[in-house]
C-alpha cells in the first residue's frame, strides 16, 4: 500500500494522534474546566426553575406553549432569547423579512442562548491554541509525547494559529451567509409547484455551503500543518503552501476530511442511540454517564487532531524527492 494512499494516511493520522495522548488529555481537561465555568451559573438557574414545583410541571409537560413563551420573557437568565439563535442562523430579521439584521440585535446575551455563543467562541480559541501545539509535535521528528515540548509549541505558534483559526471561522461564516442564506433570498419556496422541489434546492444550497466551508477548513488545516513542519510563524507562507497543496489534491484532501469528520461523528451517533439521561437517583450512574460523555469528547478531539496529523504526514511525503522544507531545531526538553 502506498504511503500517500487515503487508507494509509488515515491510519498514520490516528497513530500520530495516539502518540500525543498526554496532550489529548490536557485538551480534554481544559475543555471540561471551560464548560464548568460557563455552565455553573446556568445549572443554578435551571435548578431554581425545574426542581419539582407547579411551575416546573407546567413547563416540562409542554402542553402550554404560551406559558413557555411567557416564562422565557420573564426569566431570560435561564433559557435566554432562543429565537435570536434562529435569526442568527437563518440571517433573517425577527420579522422574517429579507432585510439583514445587525449582528448586535441577533446575538443573545443571557441564559442558554448566550452561553452557547460564548462557549463556542472560547472553545474555538482554545482549539486554535492547542492545534498549534499539535502541529508542532506532528512536524517534529521525535519527542512527540513530551508535554514540555507541546507547551513550547503552543506558545510559539499561538498568534499565527489563532490568526488561522479566525480566518477559518470568518470564511465559514461568510460561506453560510452568502452561499446558503444569501441564495435562499433569491427565490420564494412557495413559488414551486411541488414541495420536494423546494426541499431539493435547499439541500443543494446546503451541500454547496458544506463544500465551500470544507475547502476553507482544509486550506487552514494544511497551512497549520505546513507551519508545524517548517517551524516558521510566517502565516502568509504557510497559507501559500496550504492553499497550493489543497488545490493540487482537492479530491483527496476533501475525501480525507469526510473520513475524519465521520470518525468524529460516530461517537455522537452511538451516544444518540445508546446513551441514557441521568434520572438524578444515584451518584454512581452520574459518574458513569459523565465518564462516558468525556470518552465521547476525547474521541472527537482525537479525530480532529488525527486529521491534522494526516495532513502533516501527507505534506512530509509530498516533500520527499523535492527540496525539503526547513526543519526547525528541536528545543531541548525532557519527555513529560
Amino acid at each position: 500500500m502506498r504511503r500517500d494512499s487515503l487508507p494509509a494516511l488515515f491510519g498514520r493520522g490516528l497513530l500520530s494522534a495516539a502518540a500525543t495522548w498526554k496532550a489529548l488529555l490536557v485538551g480534554l481537561a481544559l475543555n471540561a474546566v471551560l464548560a464548568a465555568v460557563l455552565i455553573r451559573p446556568l445549572a443554578t438557574a435551571l435548578h431554581q426553575t425545574l426542581d419539582r414545583n407547579p411551575s416546573a410541571d407546567r413547563m416540562m409537560t409542554g402542553a402550554d406553549p404560551l406559558y413557555v413563551s411567557n416564562f422565557i420573557r420573564v426569566r431570560p437568565d435561564v433559557l435566554g432569547d432562543v429565537g435570536r439563535l434562529e435569526d442568527l442562523v437563518t440571517g433573517a430579521t425577527p420579522s422574517y423579512t429579507s432585510a439583514p439584521a445587525t449582528l448586535s440585535s441577533l446575538v443573545p446575551k443571557e441564559g442558554v442562548a448566550g452561553s452557547t455563543i460564548a462557549f463556542g467562541l472560547l472553545s474555538a480559541a482554545l482549539a486554535a491554541l492547542l492545534a498549534g501545539g499539535f502541529a508542532g509535535r506532528f512536524g517534529a521528528t521525535d519527542d512527540r509525547t513530551s508535554l514540555t515540548a507541546f507547551g513550547a509549541d503552543c506558545a510559539r505558534f499561538a498568534l499565527p494559529s489563532l490568526a488561522l483559526g479566525l480566518l477559518s471561522a470568518g470564511l465559514i461564516v461568510a460561506a453560510w451567509r452568502w452561499i446558503y442564506v444569501g441564495s435562499g433570498l433569491l427565490y420564494d419556496p412557495d413559488d414551486f409547484r411541488y414541495e420536494w422541489q423546494a426541499v431539493a434546492l435547499q439541500l443543494l444550497r446546503f451541500l454547496a455551503f458544506l463544500v465551500v466551508a470544507g475547502m476553507a477548513r482544509l486550506v487552514v488545516q494544511y497551512s497549520r500543518a505546513a507551519m508545524g513542519r517548517s517551524g516558521s510563524t510566517n502565516v502568509a507562507a504557510a497559507l501559500g503552501r496550504g492553499l497550493g497543496f489543497v488545490l493540487s489534491h482537492a479530491a483527496g484532501t476533501l475525501t480525507l476530511e469526510i473520513l475524519f469528520g465521520a470518525a468524529g461523528l460516530l461517537p455522537l451517533v452511538l451516544w444518540g442511540f445508546f446513551g441514557t439521561p441521568w434520572d438524578g437517583a444515584g451518584r454512581s450512574e452520574f459518574w458513569i454517564l459523565l465518564g462516558l460523555q468525556q470518552l465521547v469528547l476525547l474521541v472527537r478531539i482525537a479525530a480532529r487532531m488525527a486529521h491534522l496529523g494526516a495532513a502533516s504526514a501527507w505534506l512530509s511525503h509530498a516533500a520527499d524527492g523535492r527540496a525539503p522544507l526547513p526543519v526547525r531545531p528541536e528545543p531541548a526538553s525532557e519527555a513529560a
